[in-house]
């Protein structure tokens, strides 16, 4: 199968009503959707995650026609996210992702900026065989429509969850990096795409990497295009803004793509 590959993206401004920016979440006004929080412990390492989870309005259609992002940084992202859902009344479950104190361990490997990191594979697997189940059985989605959503040490993360499974196998139908470490990792994450590459032609997702102050993103997109990997679907653009200026209309144009027919 040919992959097909995108290097544009849609121009979603219509979602950035509302959803406002900066550094941290912004105050959400009356929603037309509903809130609700929740916690889970990881079994392996006892530590505890609360979620933060957005149902939109009910419309009589199942959960289960749903699609689901799940959010990292589900502290300090989860309200911007809403506001952009809200906005665009895109009709998404979202589960923010929070404990952003051990972001710095979770997410990524050792590397040159966060010398305690490590616990980015325990982490996945906490989400592959605890969270996702969790969601499934007591919030609802569809399975085939889930995204992985996450911004700086996040993006890498999702870059790391995009390599670690095989073609067959991935939990999520897309992957949304949004301006990646790339540059506190880079032989992790160039290593992750040359391996997988090794093993596998084709990578059947969706792949939104969006970039602003982390320029190392860019020839990292350039690498997996010339992969030519069957099904992949890519995206990739530079968002103004800075590192965390560029967040509302990167997070915005990328779960526009997530889930687009």
């Amino acid at each position: 199968m040919n992959p097909t590959r995108r290097a544009t993206i849609v121009t979603l401004t219509t979602w950035l009503a509302g959803c406002g920016g900066g550094g941290s979440d912004v105050s959400t006004p009356a929603l037309a959707g509903s809130l609700q929080t929740k916690s889970l412990t990881a079994q392996a390492s006892g530590m505890s995650y609360p979620l933060s989870i957005y149902l939109p309005p009910d419309n009589g259609m199942p959960r289960n026609t749903l699609p689901v992002v799940y959010l990292l940084d589900g502290e300090s992202r989860f309200l911007t996210t809403v506001n952009i859902v809200e906005a665009s009344r895109t009709r998404v479950i979202l589960v923010g992702i929070g404990n952003e104190a051990y972001r710095a361990h979770d997410y990524v490997p050792f590397n040159s900026c966060s010398p305690n990191g490590g616990g980015e594979g325990a982490f996945l697997d906490f989400i592959r065989f605890e969270l996702i189940p969790y969601i499934d059985a007591t919030v609802g989605g569809d399975p085939a429509r889930r995204a992985l959503l996450g911004h700086s040490h996040g993006g890498s993360f999702v870059l790391y969850a995009l390599y670690a499974e095989a073609p067959d196998s991935h939990r999520f139908s897309a992957y949304l990096a949004s301006d990646a470490s790339v540059g506190c990792m880079p032989a992790t994450v160039y290593g992750s795409d040359e391996s997988y590459s090794t093993r596998f032609s084709t990578l059947p997702v969706r792949v939104h990497v969006s970039y602003g102050a982390n320029l190392a993103n860019n020839p990292f997109v350039d690498q997996v295009l010339a992969r030519h990997y069957g099904g992949l679907v890519l995206a990739s653009s530079f968002y103004a803004g800075g590192h965390i200026g560029m967040i509302p209309a990167a997070f915005a144009d990328a779960i526009g793509f997530a889930f687009a027919a």
